[in-house]
């Protein structure tokens, strides 16, 4: 073999070491934004309906606030934010005016997407 190509091997080598230690020190150094104090978020599950087989809807509270999530056998999807719960435990008067919210600021979305006219530019 040439001295050369042992060179060369020989850098690989060293420089794919220090790649390896690089990484592993990343790895175990932990980031600002990944540390949380305090305790995690308590997760109520309020309410569940299955839908057909592996889909299911949930009514979950978490820090005061319900949340409907859809769920099937690969991922889970947040459907609507159903609002905040009052200290006594029920939600708003009108339990669909979150529904309505929701959906109107959906409406006004695709309007402002679509332009002065309502139609596609």
């Amino acid at each position: 073999m040439s001295a050369t190509f042992t060179y060369a091997v020989a850098l690989a080598v060293v420089f794919a070491v220090m790649y390896g230690i690089a990484r592993t020190l990343n790895r175990r150094l932990p980031e600002e934004e990944d540390v949380s104090f305090g305790p995690p978020a308590e997760i109520k599950v309020l309410h569940r309906a299955t839908l057909g087989r592996g889909r299911n809807l949930v009514i979950v509270e978490v820090e005061g606030r319900r949340l409907l999530l859809g769920s099937t056998r690969s991922e889970w999807t947040a459907l609507a934010d159903l609002g905040r719960v009052s200290a006594d435990g029920a939600t708003e008067n009108d339990p669909f005016a979150p529904l309505d919210a929701e959906l109107a600021r959906a409406i006004q979305s695709t309007r402002s997407r679509r332009g002065p006219g309502g139609r596609n530019n």
